[in-house]
């Protein structure tokens, strides 16, 4: 069965050695008019602990993006599978970020074969849905033989039934480009 074209952004999985997965909040700014989907890559702004929306080839990741609360222009408490990057009243803005360098992401790729476990590459920010509020976001791996300059490092195919080599794999991914993990040569970083 052929691999379906679905990016979902980075989803976790698990840690490296062991461990749960948590998440931190930081906060987004009033009048930050970018949308941030679940799944996204973020970075922190130099003011506070906001958080933006990261680039691809970005490298001073701070985490995943999983969601947010607010307070909307009428008063009434919300909480959103995503950031609607609308500037309208919203206030309060908490971001719940997945900052955790050891976390291994599910990530769908444009294309892998089993030649390209243990590379490095970047993603391409894709075109989230408002109404999963799920990223599109998806490594870039087909082709690439990098082993330093990409912010995901390819650690294996995700082992299931409906998953394959080939176009639209899903592959398992650290995010080495983070502000909390040293670049290391030959693993990843500029």
């Amino acid at each position: 069965m052929a691999n379906v074209n679905a990016p979902r952004g980075l989803v976790p999985v698990r840690k490296l050695g062991g461990g749960s997965i948590t998440q931190n909040a930081y906060s987004i700014a009033t009048d930050y008019t970018t949308a941030i989907y679940t799944g996204d890559v973020v970075e922190m702004t130099g003011t506070g602990k906001n958080v933006t929306k990261s680039a691809s080839g970005n490298t001073d990741n701070v985490g995943v993006f999983i969601g947010c609360s607010y307070i909307d222009a009428n008063g009434k408490p919300v909480w959103s599978k995503y950031w609607p990057g609308v500037s309208d009243g919203k206030t309060n803005i908490v971001a719940q970020v997945i900052d955790d360098p050891d976390v291994i992401w599910e990530v769908q790729a444009d294309g892998c074969v089993a030649a390209e476990i243990g590379v490095v590459a970047d993603w391409n920010v894709g075109t989230g849905n408002a109404k999963s509020g799920q990223s599109g976001l998806y490594a870039v791996v087909s082709g690439t033989s990098a082993t330093t300059g990409g912010s995901l490092k390819i650690m294996g195919l995700v082992n299931r039934p409906d998953n394959a080599y080939g176009s639209y794999a899903k592959v398992e991914a650290l995010l080495i480009e983070h502000v909390n993990r040293a670049v290391v040569a030959g693993v990843g970083g500029i």
